[in-house]
């Protein structure tokens, strides 16, 4: 980055010119770089997944709500604390257009990033007198994480294509995190030193990240200088909205469910949103990994179309398998006592293939500067979801919440596949999605032909039927 900034508007044009000459921005590009990102978020999302499972046994649904409700109010408060640098790839931008960014204006980032984290950290602190106990002492203490996502510089490797380490470093914290829990946290009376767990994981992920930019030669001292900054929050400011409107989307159905029913509906809720979240963050590691690849490529509405085409190849039959075997998995997970669980997982994966559509499509929306767009879009979504939301969960509870999440999805990806037109994104050709839609139908067919089919043979005959029948059908890994 640079302090004398060239406008958003013209950057774009002047990175496409270098882009060959320094970075691919094709397909293989993203997948790439998504390789890197998921192949950490993979495997440190299966060791966060091993964590919750242990503290939902642990601690009991009730005990377990309580998390996952601060958990949920976290949520928001990340996004205000990462100020759209790295959720919706603001940050990663600026350093894809120019690595020399890294010294002149990260830093100063940085030092806002804080700012604004140490004010969130204080103001759950003063919150902990007035909040039922023990839900004030456990929100203020995961409120301590808000500082690693605050002096965090994930968003700075992601800008420089190196995602490897990005993904290590996430390893590592979550192993930090799962020692951790083991160690300390064996009943409910624990339930305090979870969040503090997750403080510690997160911190080392931070540090080791940070600590790799001083070896690679890159001075990032951490100043405070609004001049600097101040061009970047004003882009920012609508993408923090449409972050925090679109956690209303994400979670307000957790909120609910903790206010019309009590903490062991969400403890259900939550345990049900563990697999759907946990896809939902790889697709959130693909749109940052599609946003360099966008901003830098010669061919982008390729790309573009290209990308809808991996999201629905891998989304559409985890949605139709997942459907089959949710109970079974929710079983297997969690035990018999998060039986309810598994509805709502059968109903919410259908959420999966539209909300990463929507990444797609909000990758390329922010990359040719339709950020106030975004904001739109999502202040319109979230309006909606609220009205589902009251009306559907009162009367049916965790079915209610679930349904109100896909219907959402579907009008807001569509919403959004539909104005990345308006920034030169045109909708990706619907023949793209027969083959993969087709095949998934097979493995259904397949699946209602063999009912209670046990998971362990139920997931790989599906997804053998599908890859056969796609392969059948004359897939292709590349447009045509």
């Amino acid at each position: 980055m640079s302090t004398a900034r060239h406008s958003y508007e013209t950057a774009p044009a002047a990175a496409a010119v270098a882009a060959p000459a320094q970075h691919g921005g094709g397909a293989a590009a993203v997948l790439r770089a998504f390789a890197g990102l998921a192949s950490g978020e993979v495997a440190a999302r299966f060791i966060a997944f091993g964590t919750t499972v242990y503290l939902a046994r642990t601690l009991g649904a009730s005990g377990y709500g309580i998390l996952g409700f601060a958990a949920a109010v976290m949520l928001y408060l990340a996004r205000v604390a990462d100020f759209g640098m790295e959720f919706f790839g603001l940050g990663v931008r600026e350093i894809a257009e120019d690595h020399a960014r890294v010294e002149t204006v990260a830093p100063a980032l940085l030092g806002m990033r804080l700012l604004i984290s140490g004010a969130i950290v204080l103001a759950l602190a003063a919150l902990v007198p007035v909040l039922p106990r023990p839900d004030g002492a456990v929100l203020a203490l995961y409120g301590l994480t808000m500082l690693a996502v605050g002096g965090g510089t994930r968003w700075i490797h992601i800008g420089l294509q190196r995602t490897r380490l990005v993904a290590l470093s996430r390893t590592m914290g979550e192993l930090a995190v799962l020692a951790l829990v083991l160690s300390l946290v064996h009943g409910r009376a624990d339930l305090a030193r979870a969040p503090l767990a997750q403080f510690a994981g997160d911190a080392l992920a931070a540090f080791l990240l940070f600590a790799a930019l001083r070896r690679w030669g890159y001075h990032v001292p951490i100043r405070f200088d609004w001049s600097v900054v101040r061009p970047t929050v004003l882009r920012a400011l609508p993408l923090v909205g449409s972050a925090l409107l679109g956690l209303v989307i994400y979670n307000s159905d957790l909120i609910l469910l903790r206010f019309f029913r009590d903490t062991a509906s969400v403890g259900w809720y939550a345990a049900g949103y563990l697999l759907v979240s946990f896809l939902l963050n790889l697709g959130g590691a693909y749109s940052q990994s599609l946003t360099p690849a966008l901003t830098r490529s010669w061919e982008r509405t390729r790309l573009y179309h290209t990308s809808a085409l991996q999201v629905a190849l891998l989304s559409v039959p985890l949605a139709v398998g997942a459907s089959f075997v949710a109970g079974q998995v929710v079983g297997t997970v969690f035990g018999a006592r998060y039986a309810p669980a598994g509805t709502a997982l059968a109903i919410l994966i259908w959420s999966i293939p539209f909300s990463l559509a929507r990444e797609v499509a909000t990758a390329a929306l922010v990359v040719g500067g339709g950020q106030r767009l975004v904001f739109r879009l999502t202040a319109w979504s979230a309006v909606f979801n609220l009205a589902l939301n009251f009306a559907l969960i009162p009367h049916w509870g965790l079915r209610g919440a679930a349904l109100a999440t896909v219907i959402t999805e579907v009008v807001r990806a569509s919403a959004s596949l539909y104005e990345a037109r308006t920034v030169g994104y045109p909708l990706p050709p619907l023949r793209i999605l027969w083959r993969p839609a087709a095949a998934a139908a097979a493995m259904a067919a397949l699946l209602v032909a063999l009912p209670g089919m046990h998971l362990w043979l139920a997931v790989p005959a599906g997804a053998a039927a599908y890859a056969v029948a796609l392969l059948a059908l004359g897939y292709r890994p590349a447009l045509r």
